[in-house]
């Protein structure tokens, strides 16, 4: 395995890309705390079905489970990302908006854990914006 310095991207370009090409699973993602709070918004709301933890040796990997793609226009997911770790992108709860019309989630970490960003907007916490998936 390659050394990443952007997991985060990593793993949602990976689900994104395992779904446009209609695969039932991403398996062999290396496991982080940060990458599971994400799994576990990507799982709330219902952009994945459900991921494992499995231990390989002394390393831990995540295997995601998939929906199955039956209308490739709604059922493949977008991502854009705003933060890299070269340049975070801070913004403040009154900069947040909805994402596609409230289809889809923006994560934010703000001092209370990873949040989508309605909810960020609601409790009104700023912190770093990671990516919208819609």
């Amino acid at each position: 395995m390659s050394y990443v310095n952007a997991p985060i991207h990593d793993l949602l370009i990976r689900i994104k890309n395992a779904y446009m090409a209609r695969k039932a699973t991403v398996e062999g993602v290396v496991f982080s705390k940060f990458k599971v709070k994400v799994l576990d918004l990507l799982k709330e709301y219902h952009f994945i079905n459900d991921y494992h933890v499995g231990e390989n040796g002394a390393k831990k990997t995540l295997t995601i489970h998939l929906h199955t793609v039956k209308d490739p226009v709604n059922d493949i997911p977008e991502v854009k990302f705003y933060s890299r770790p070269s340049r975070p992108r801070y913004v403040g709860y009154k900069q947040l908006q909805t994402v596609a019309g409230g289809k889809g989630i923006g994560i934010i970490s703000t001092n209370q854990g990873l949040l989508p960003v309605h909810v960020a907007k609601q409790k009104k916490l700023g912190g770093e914006l990671i990516a919208e998936i819609y």
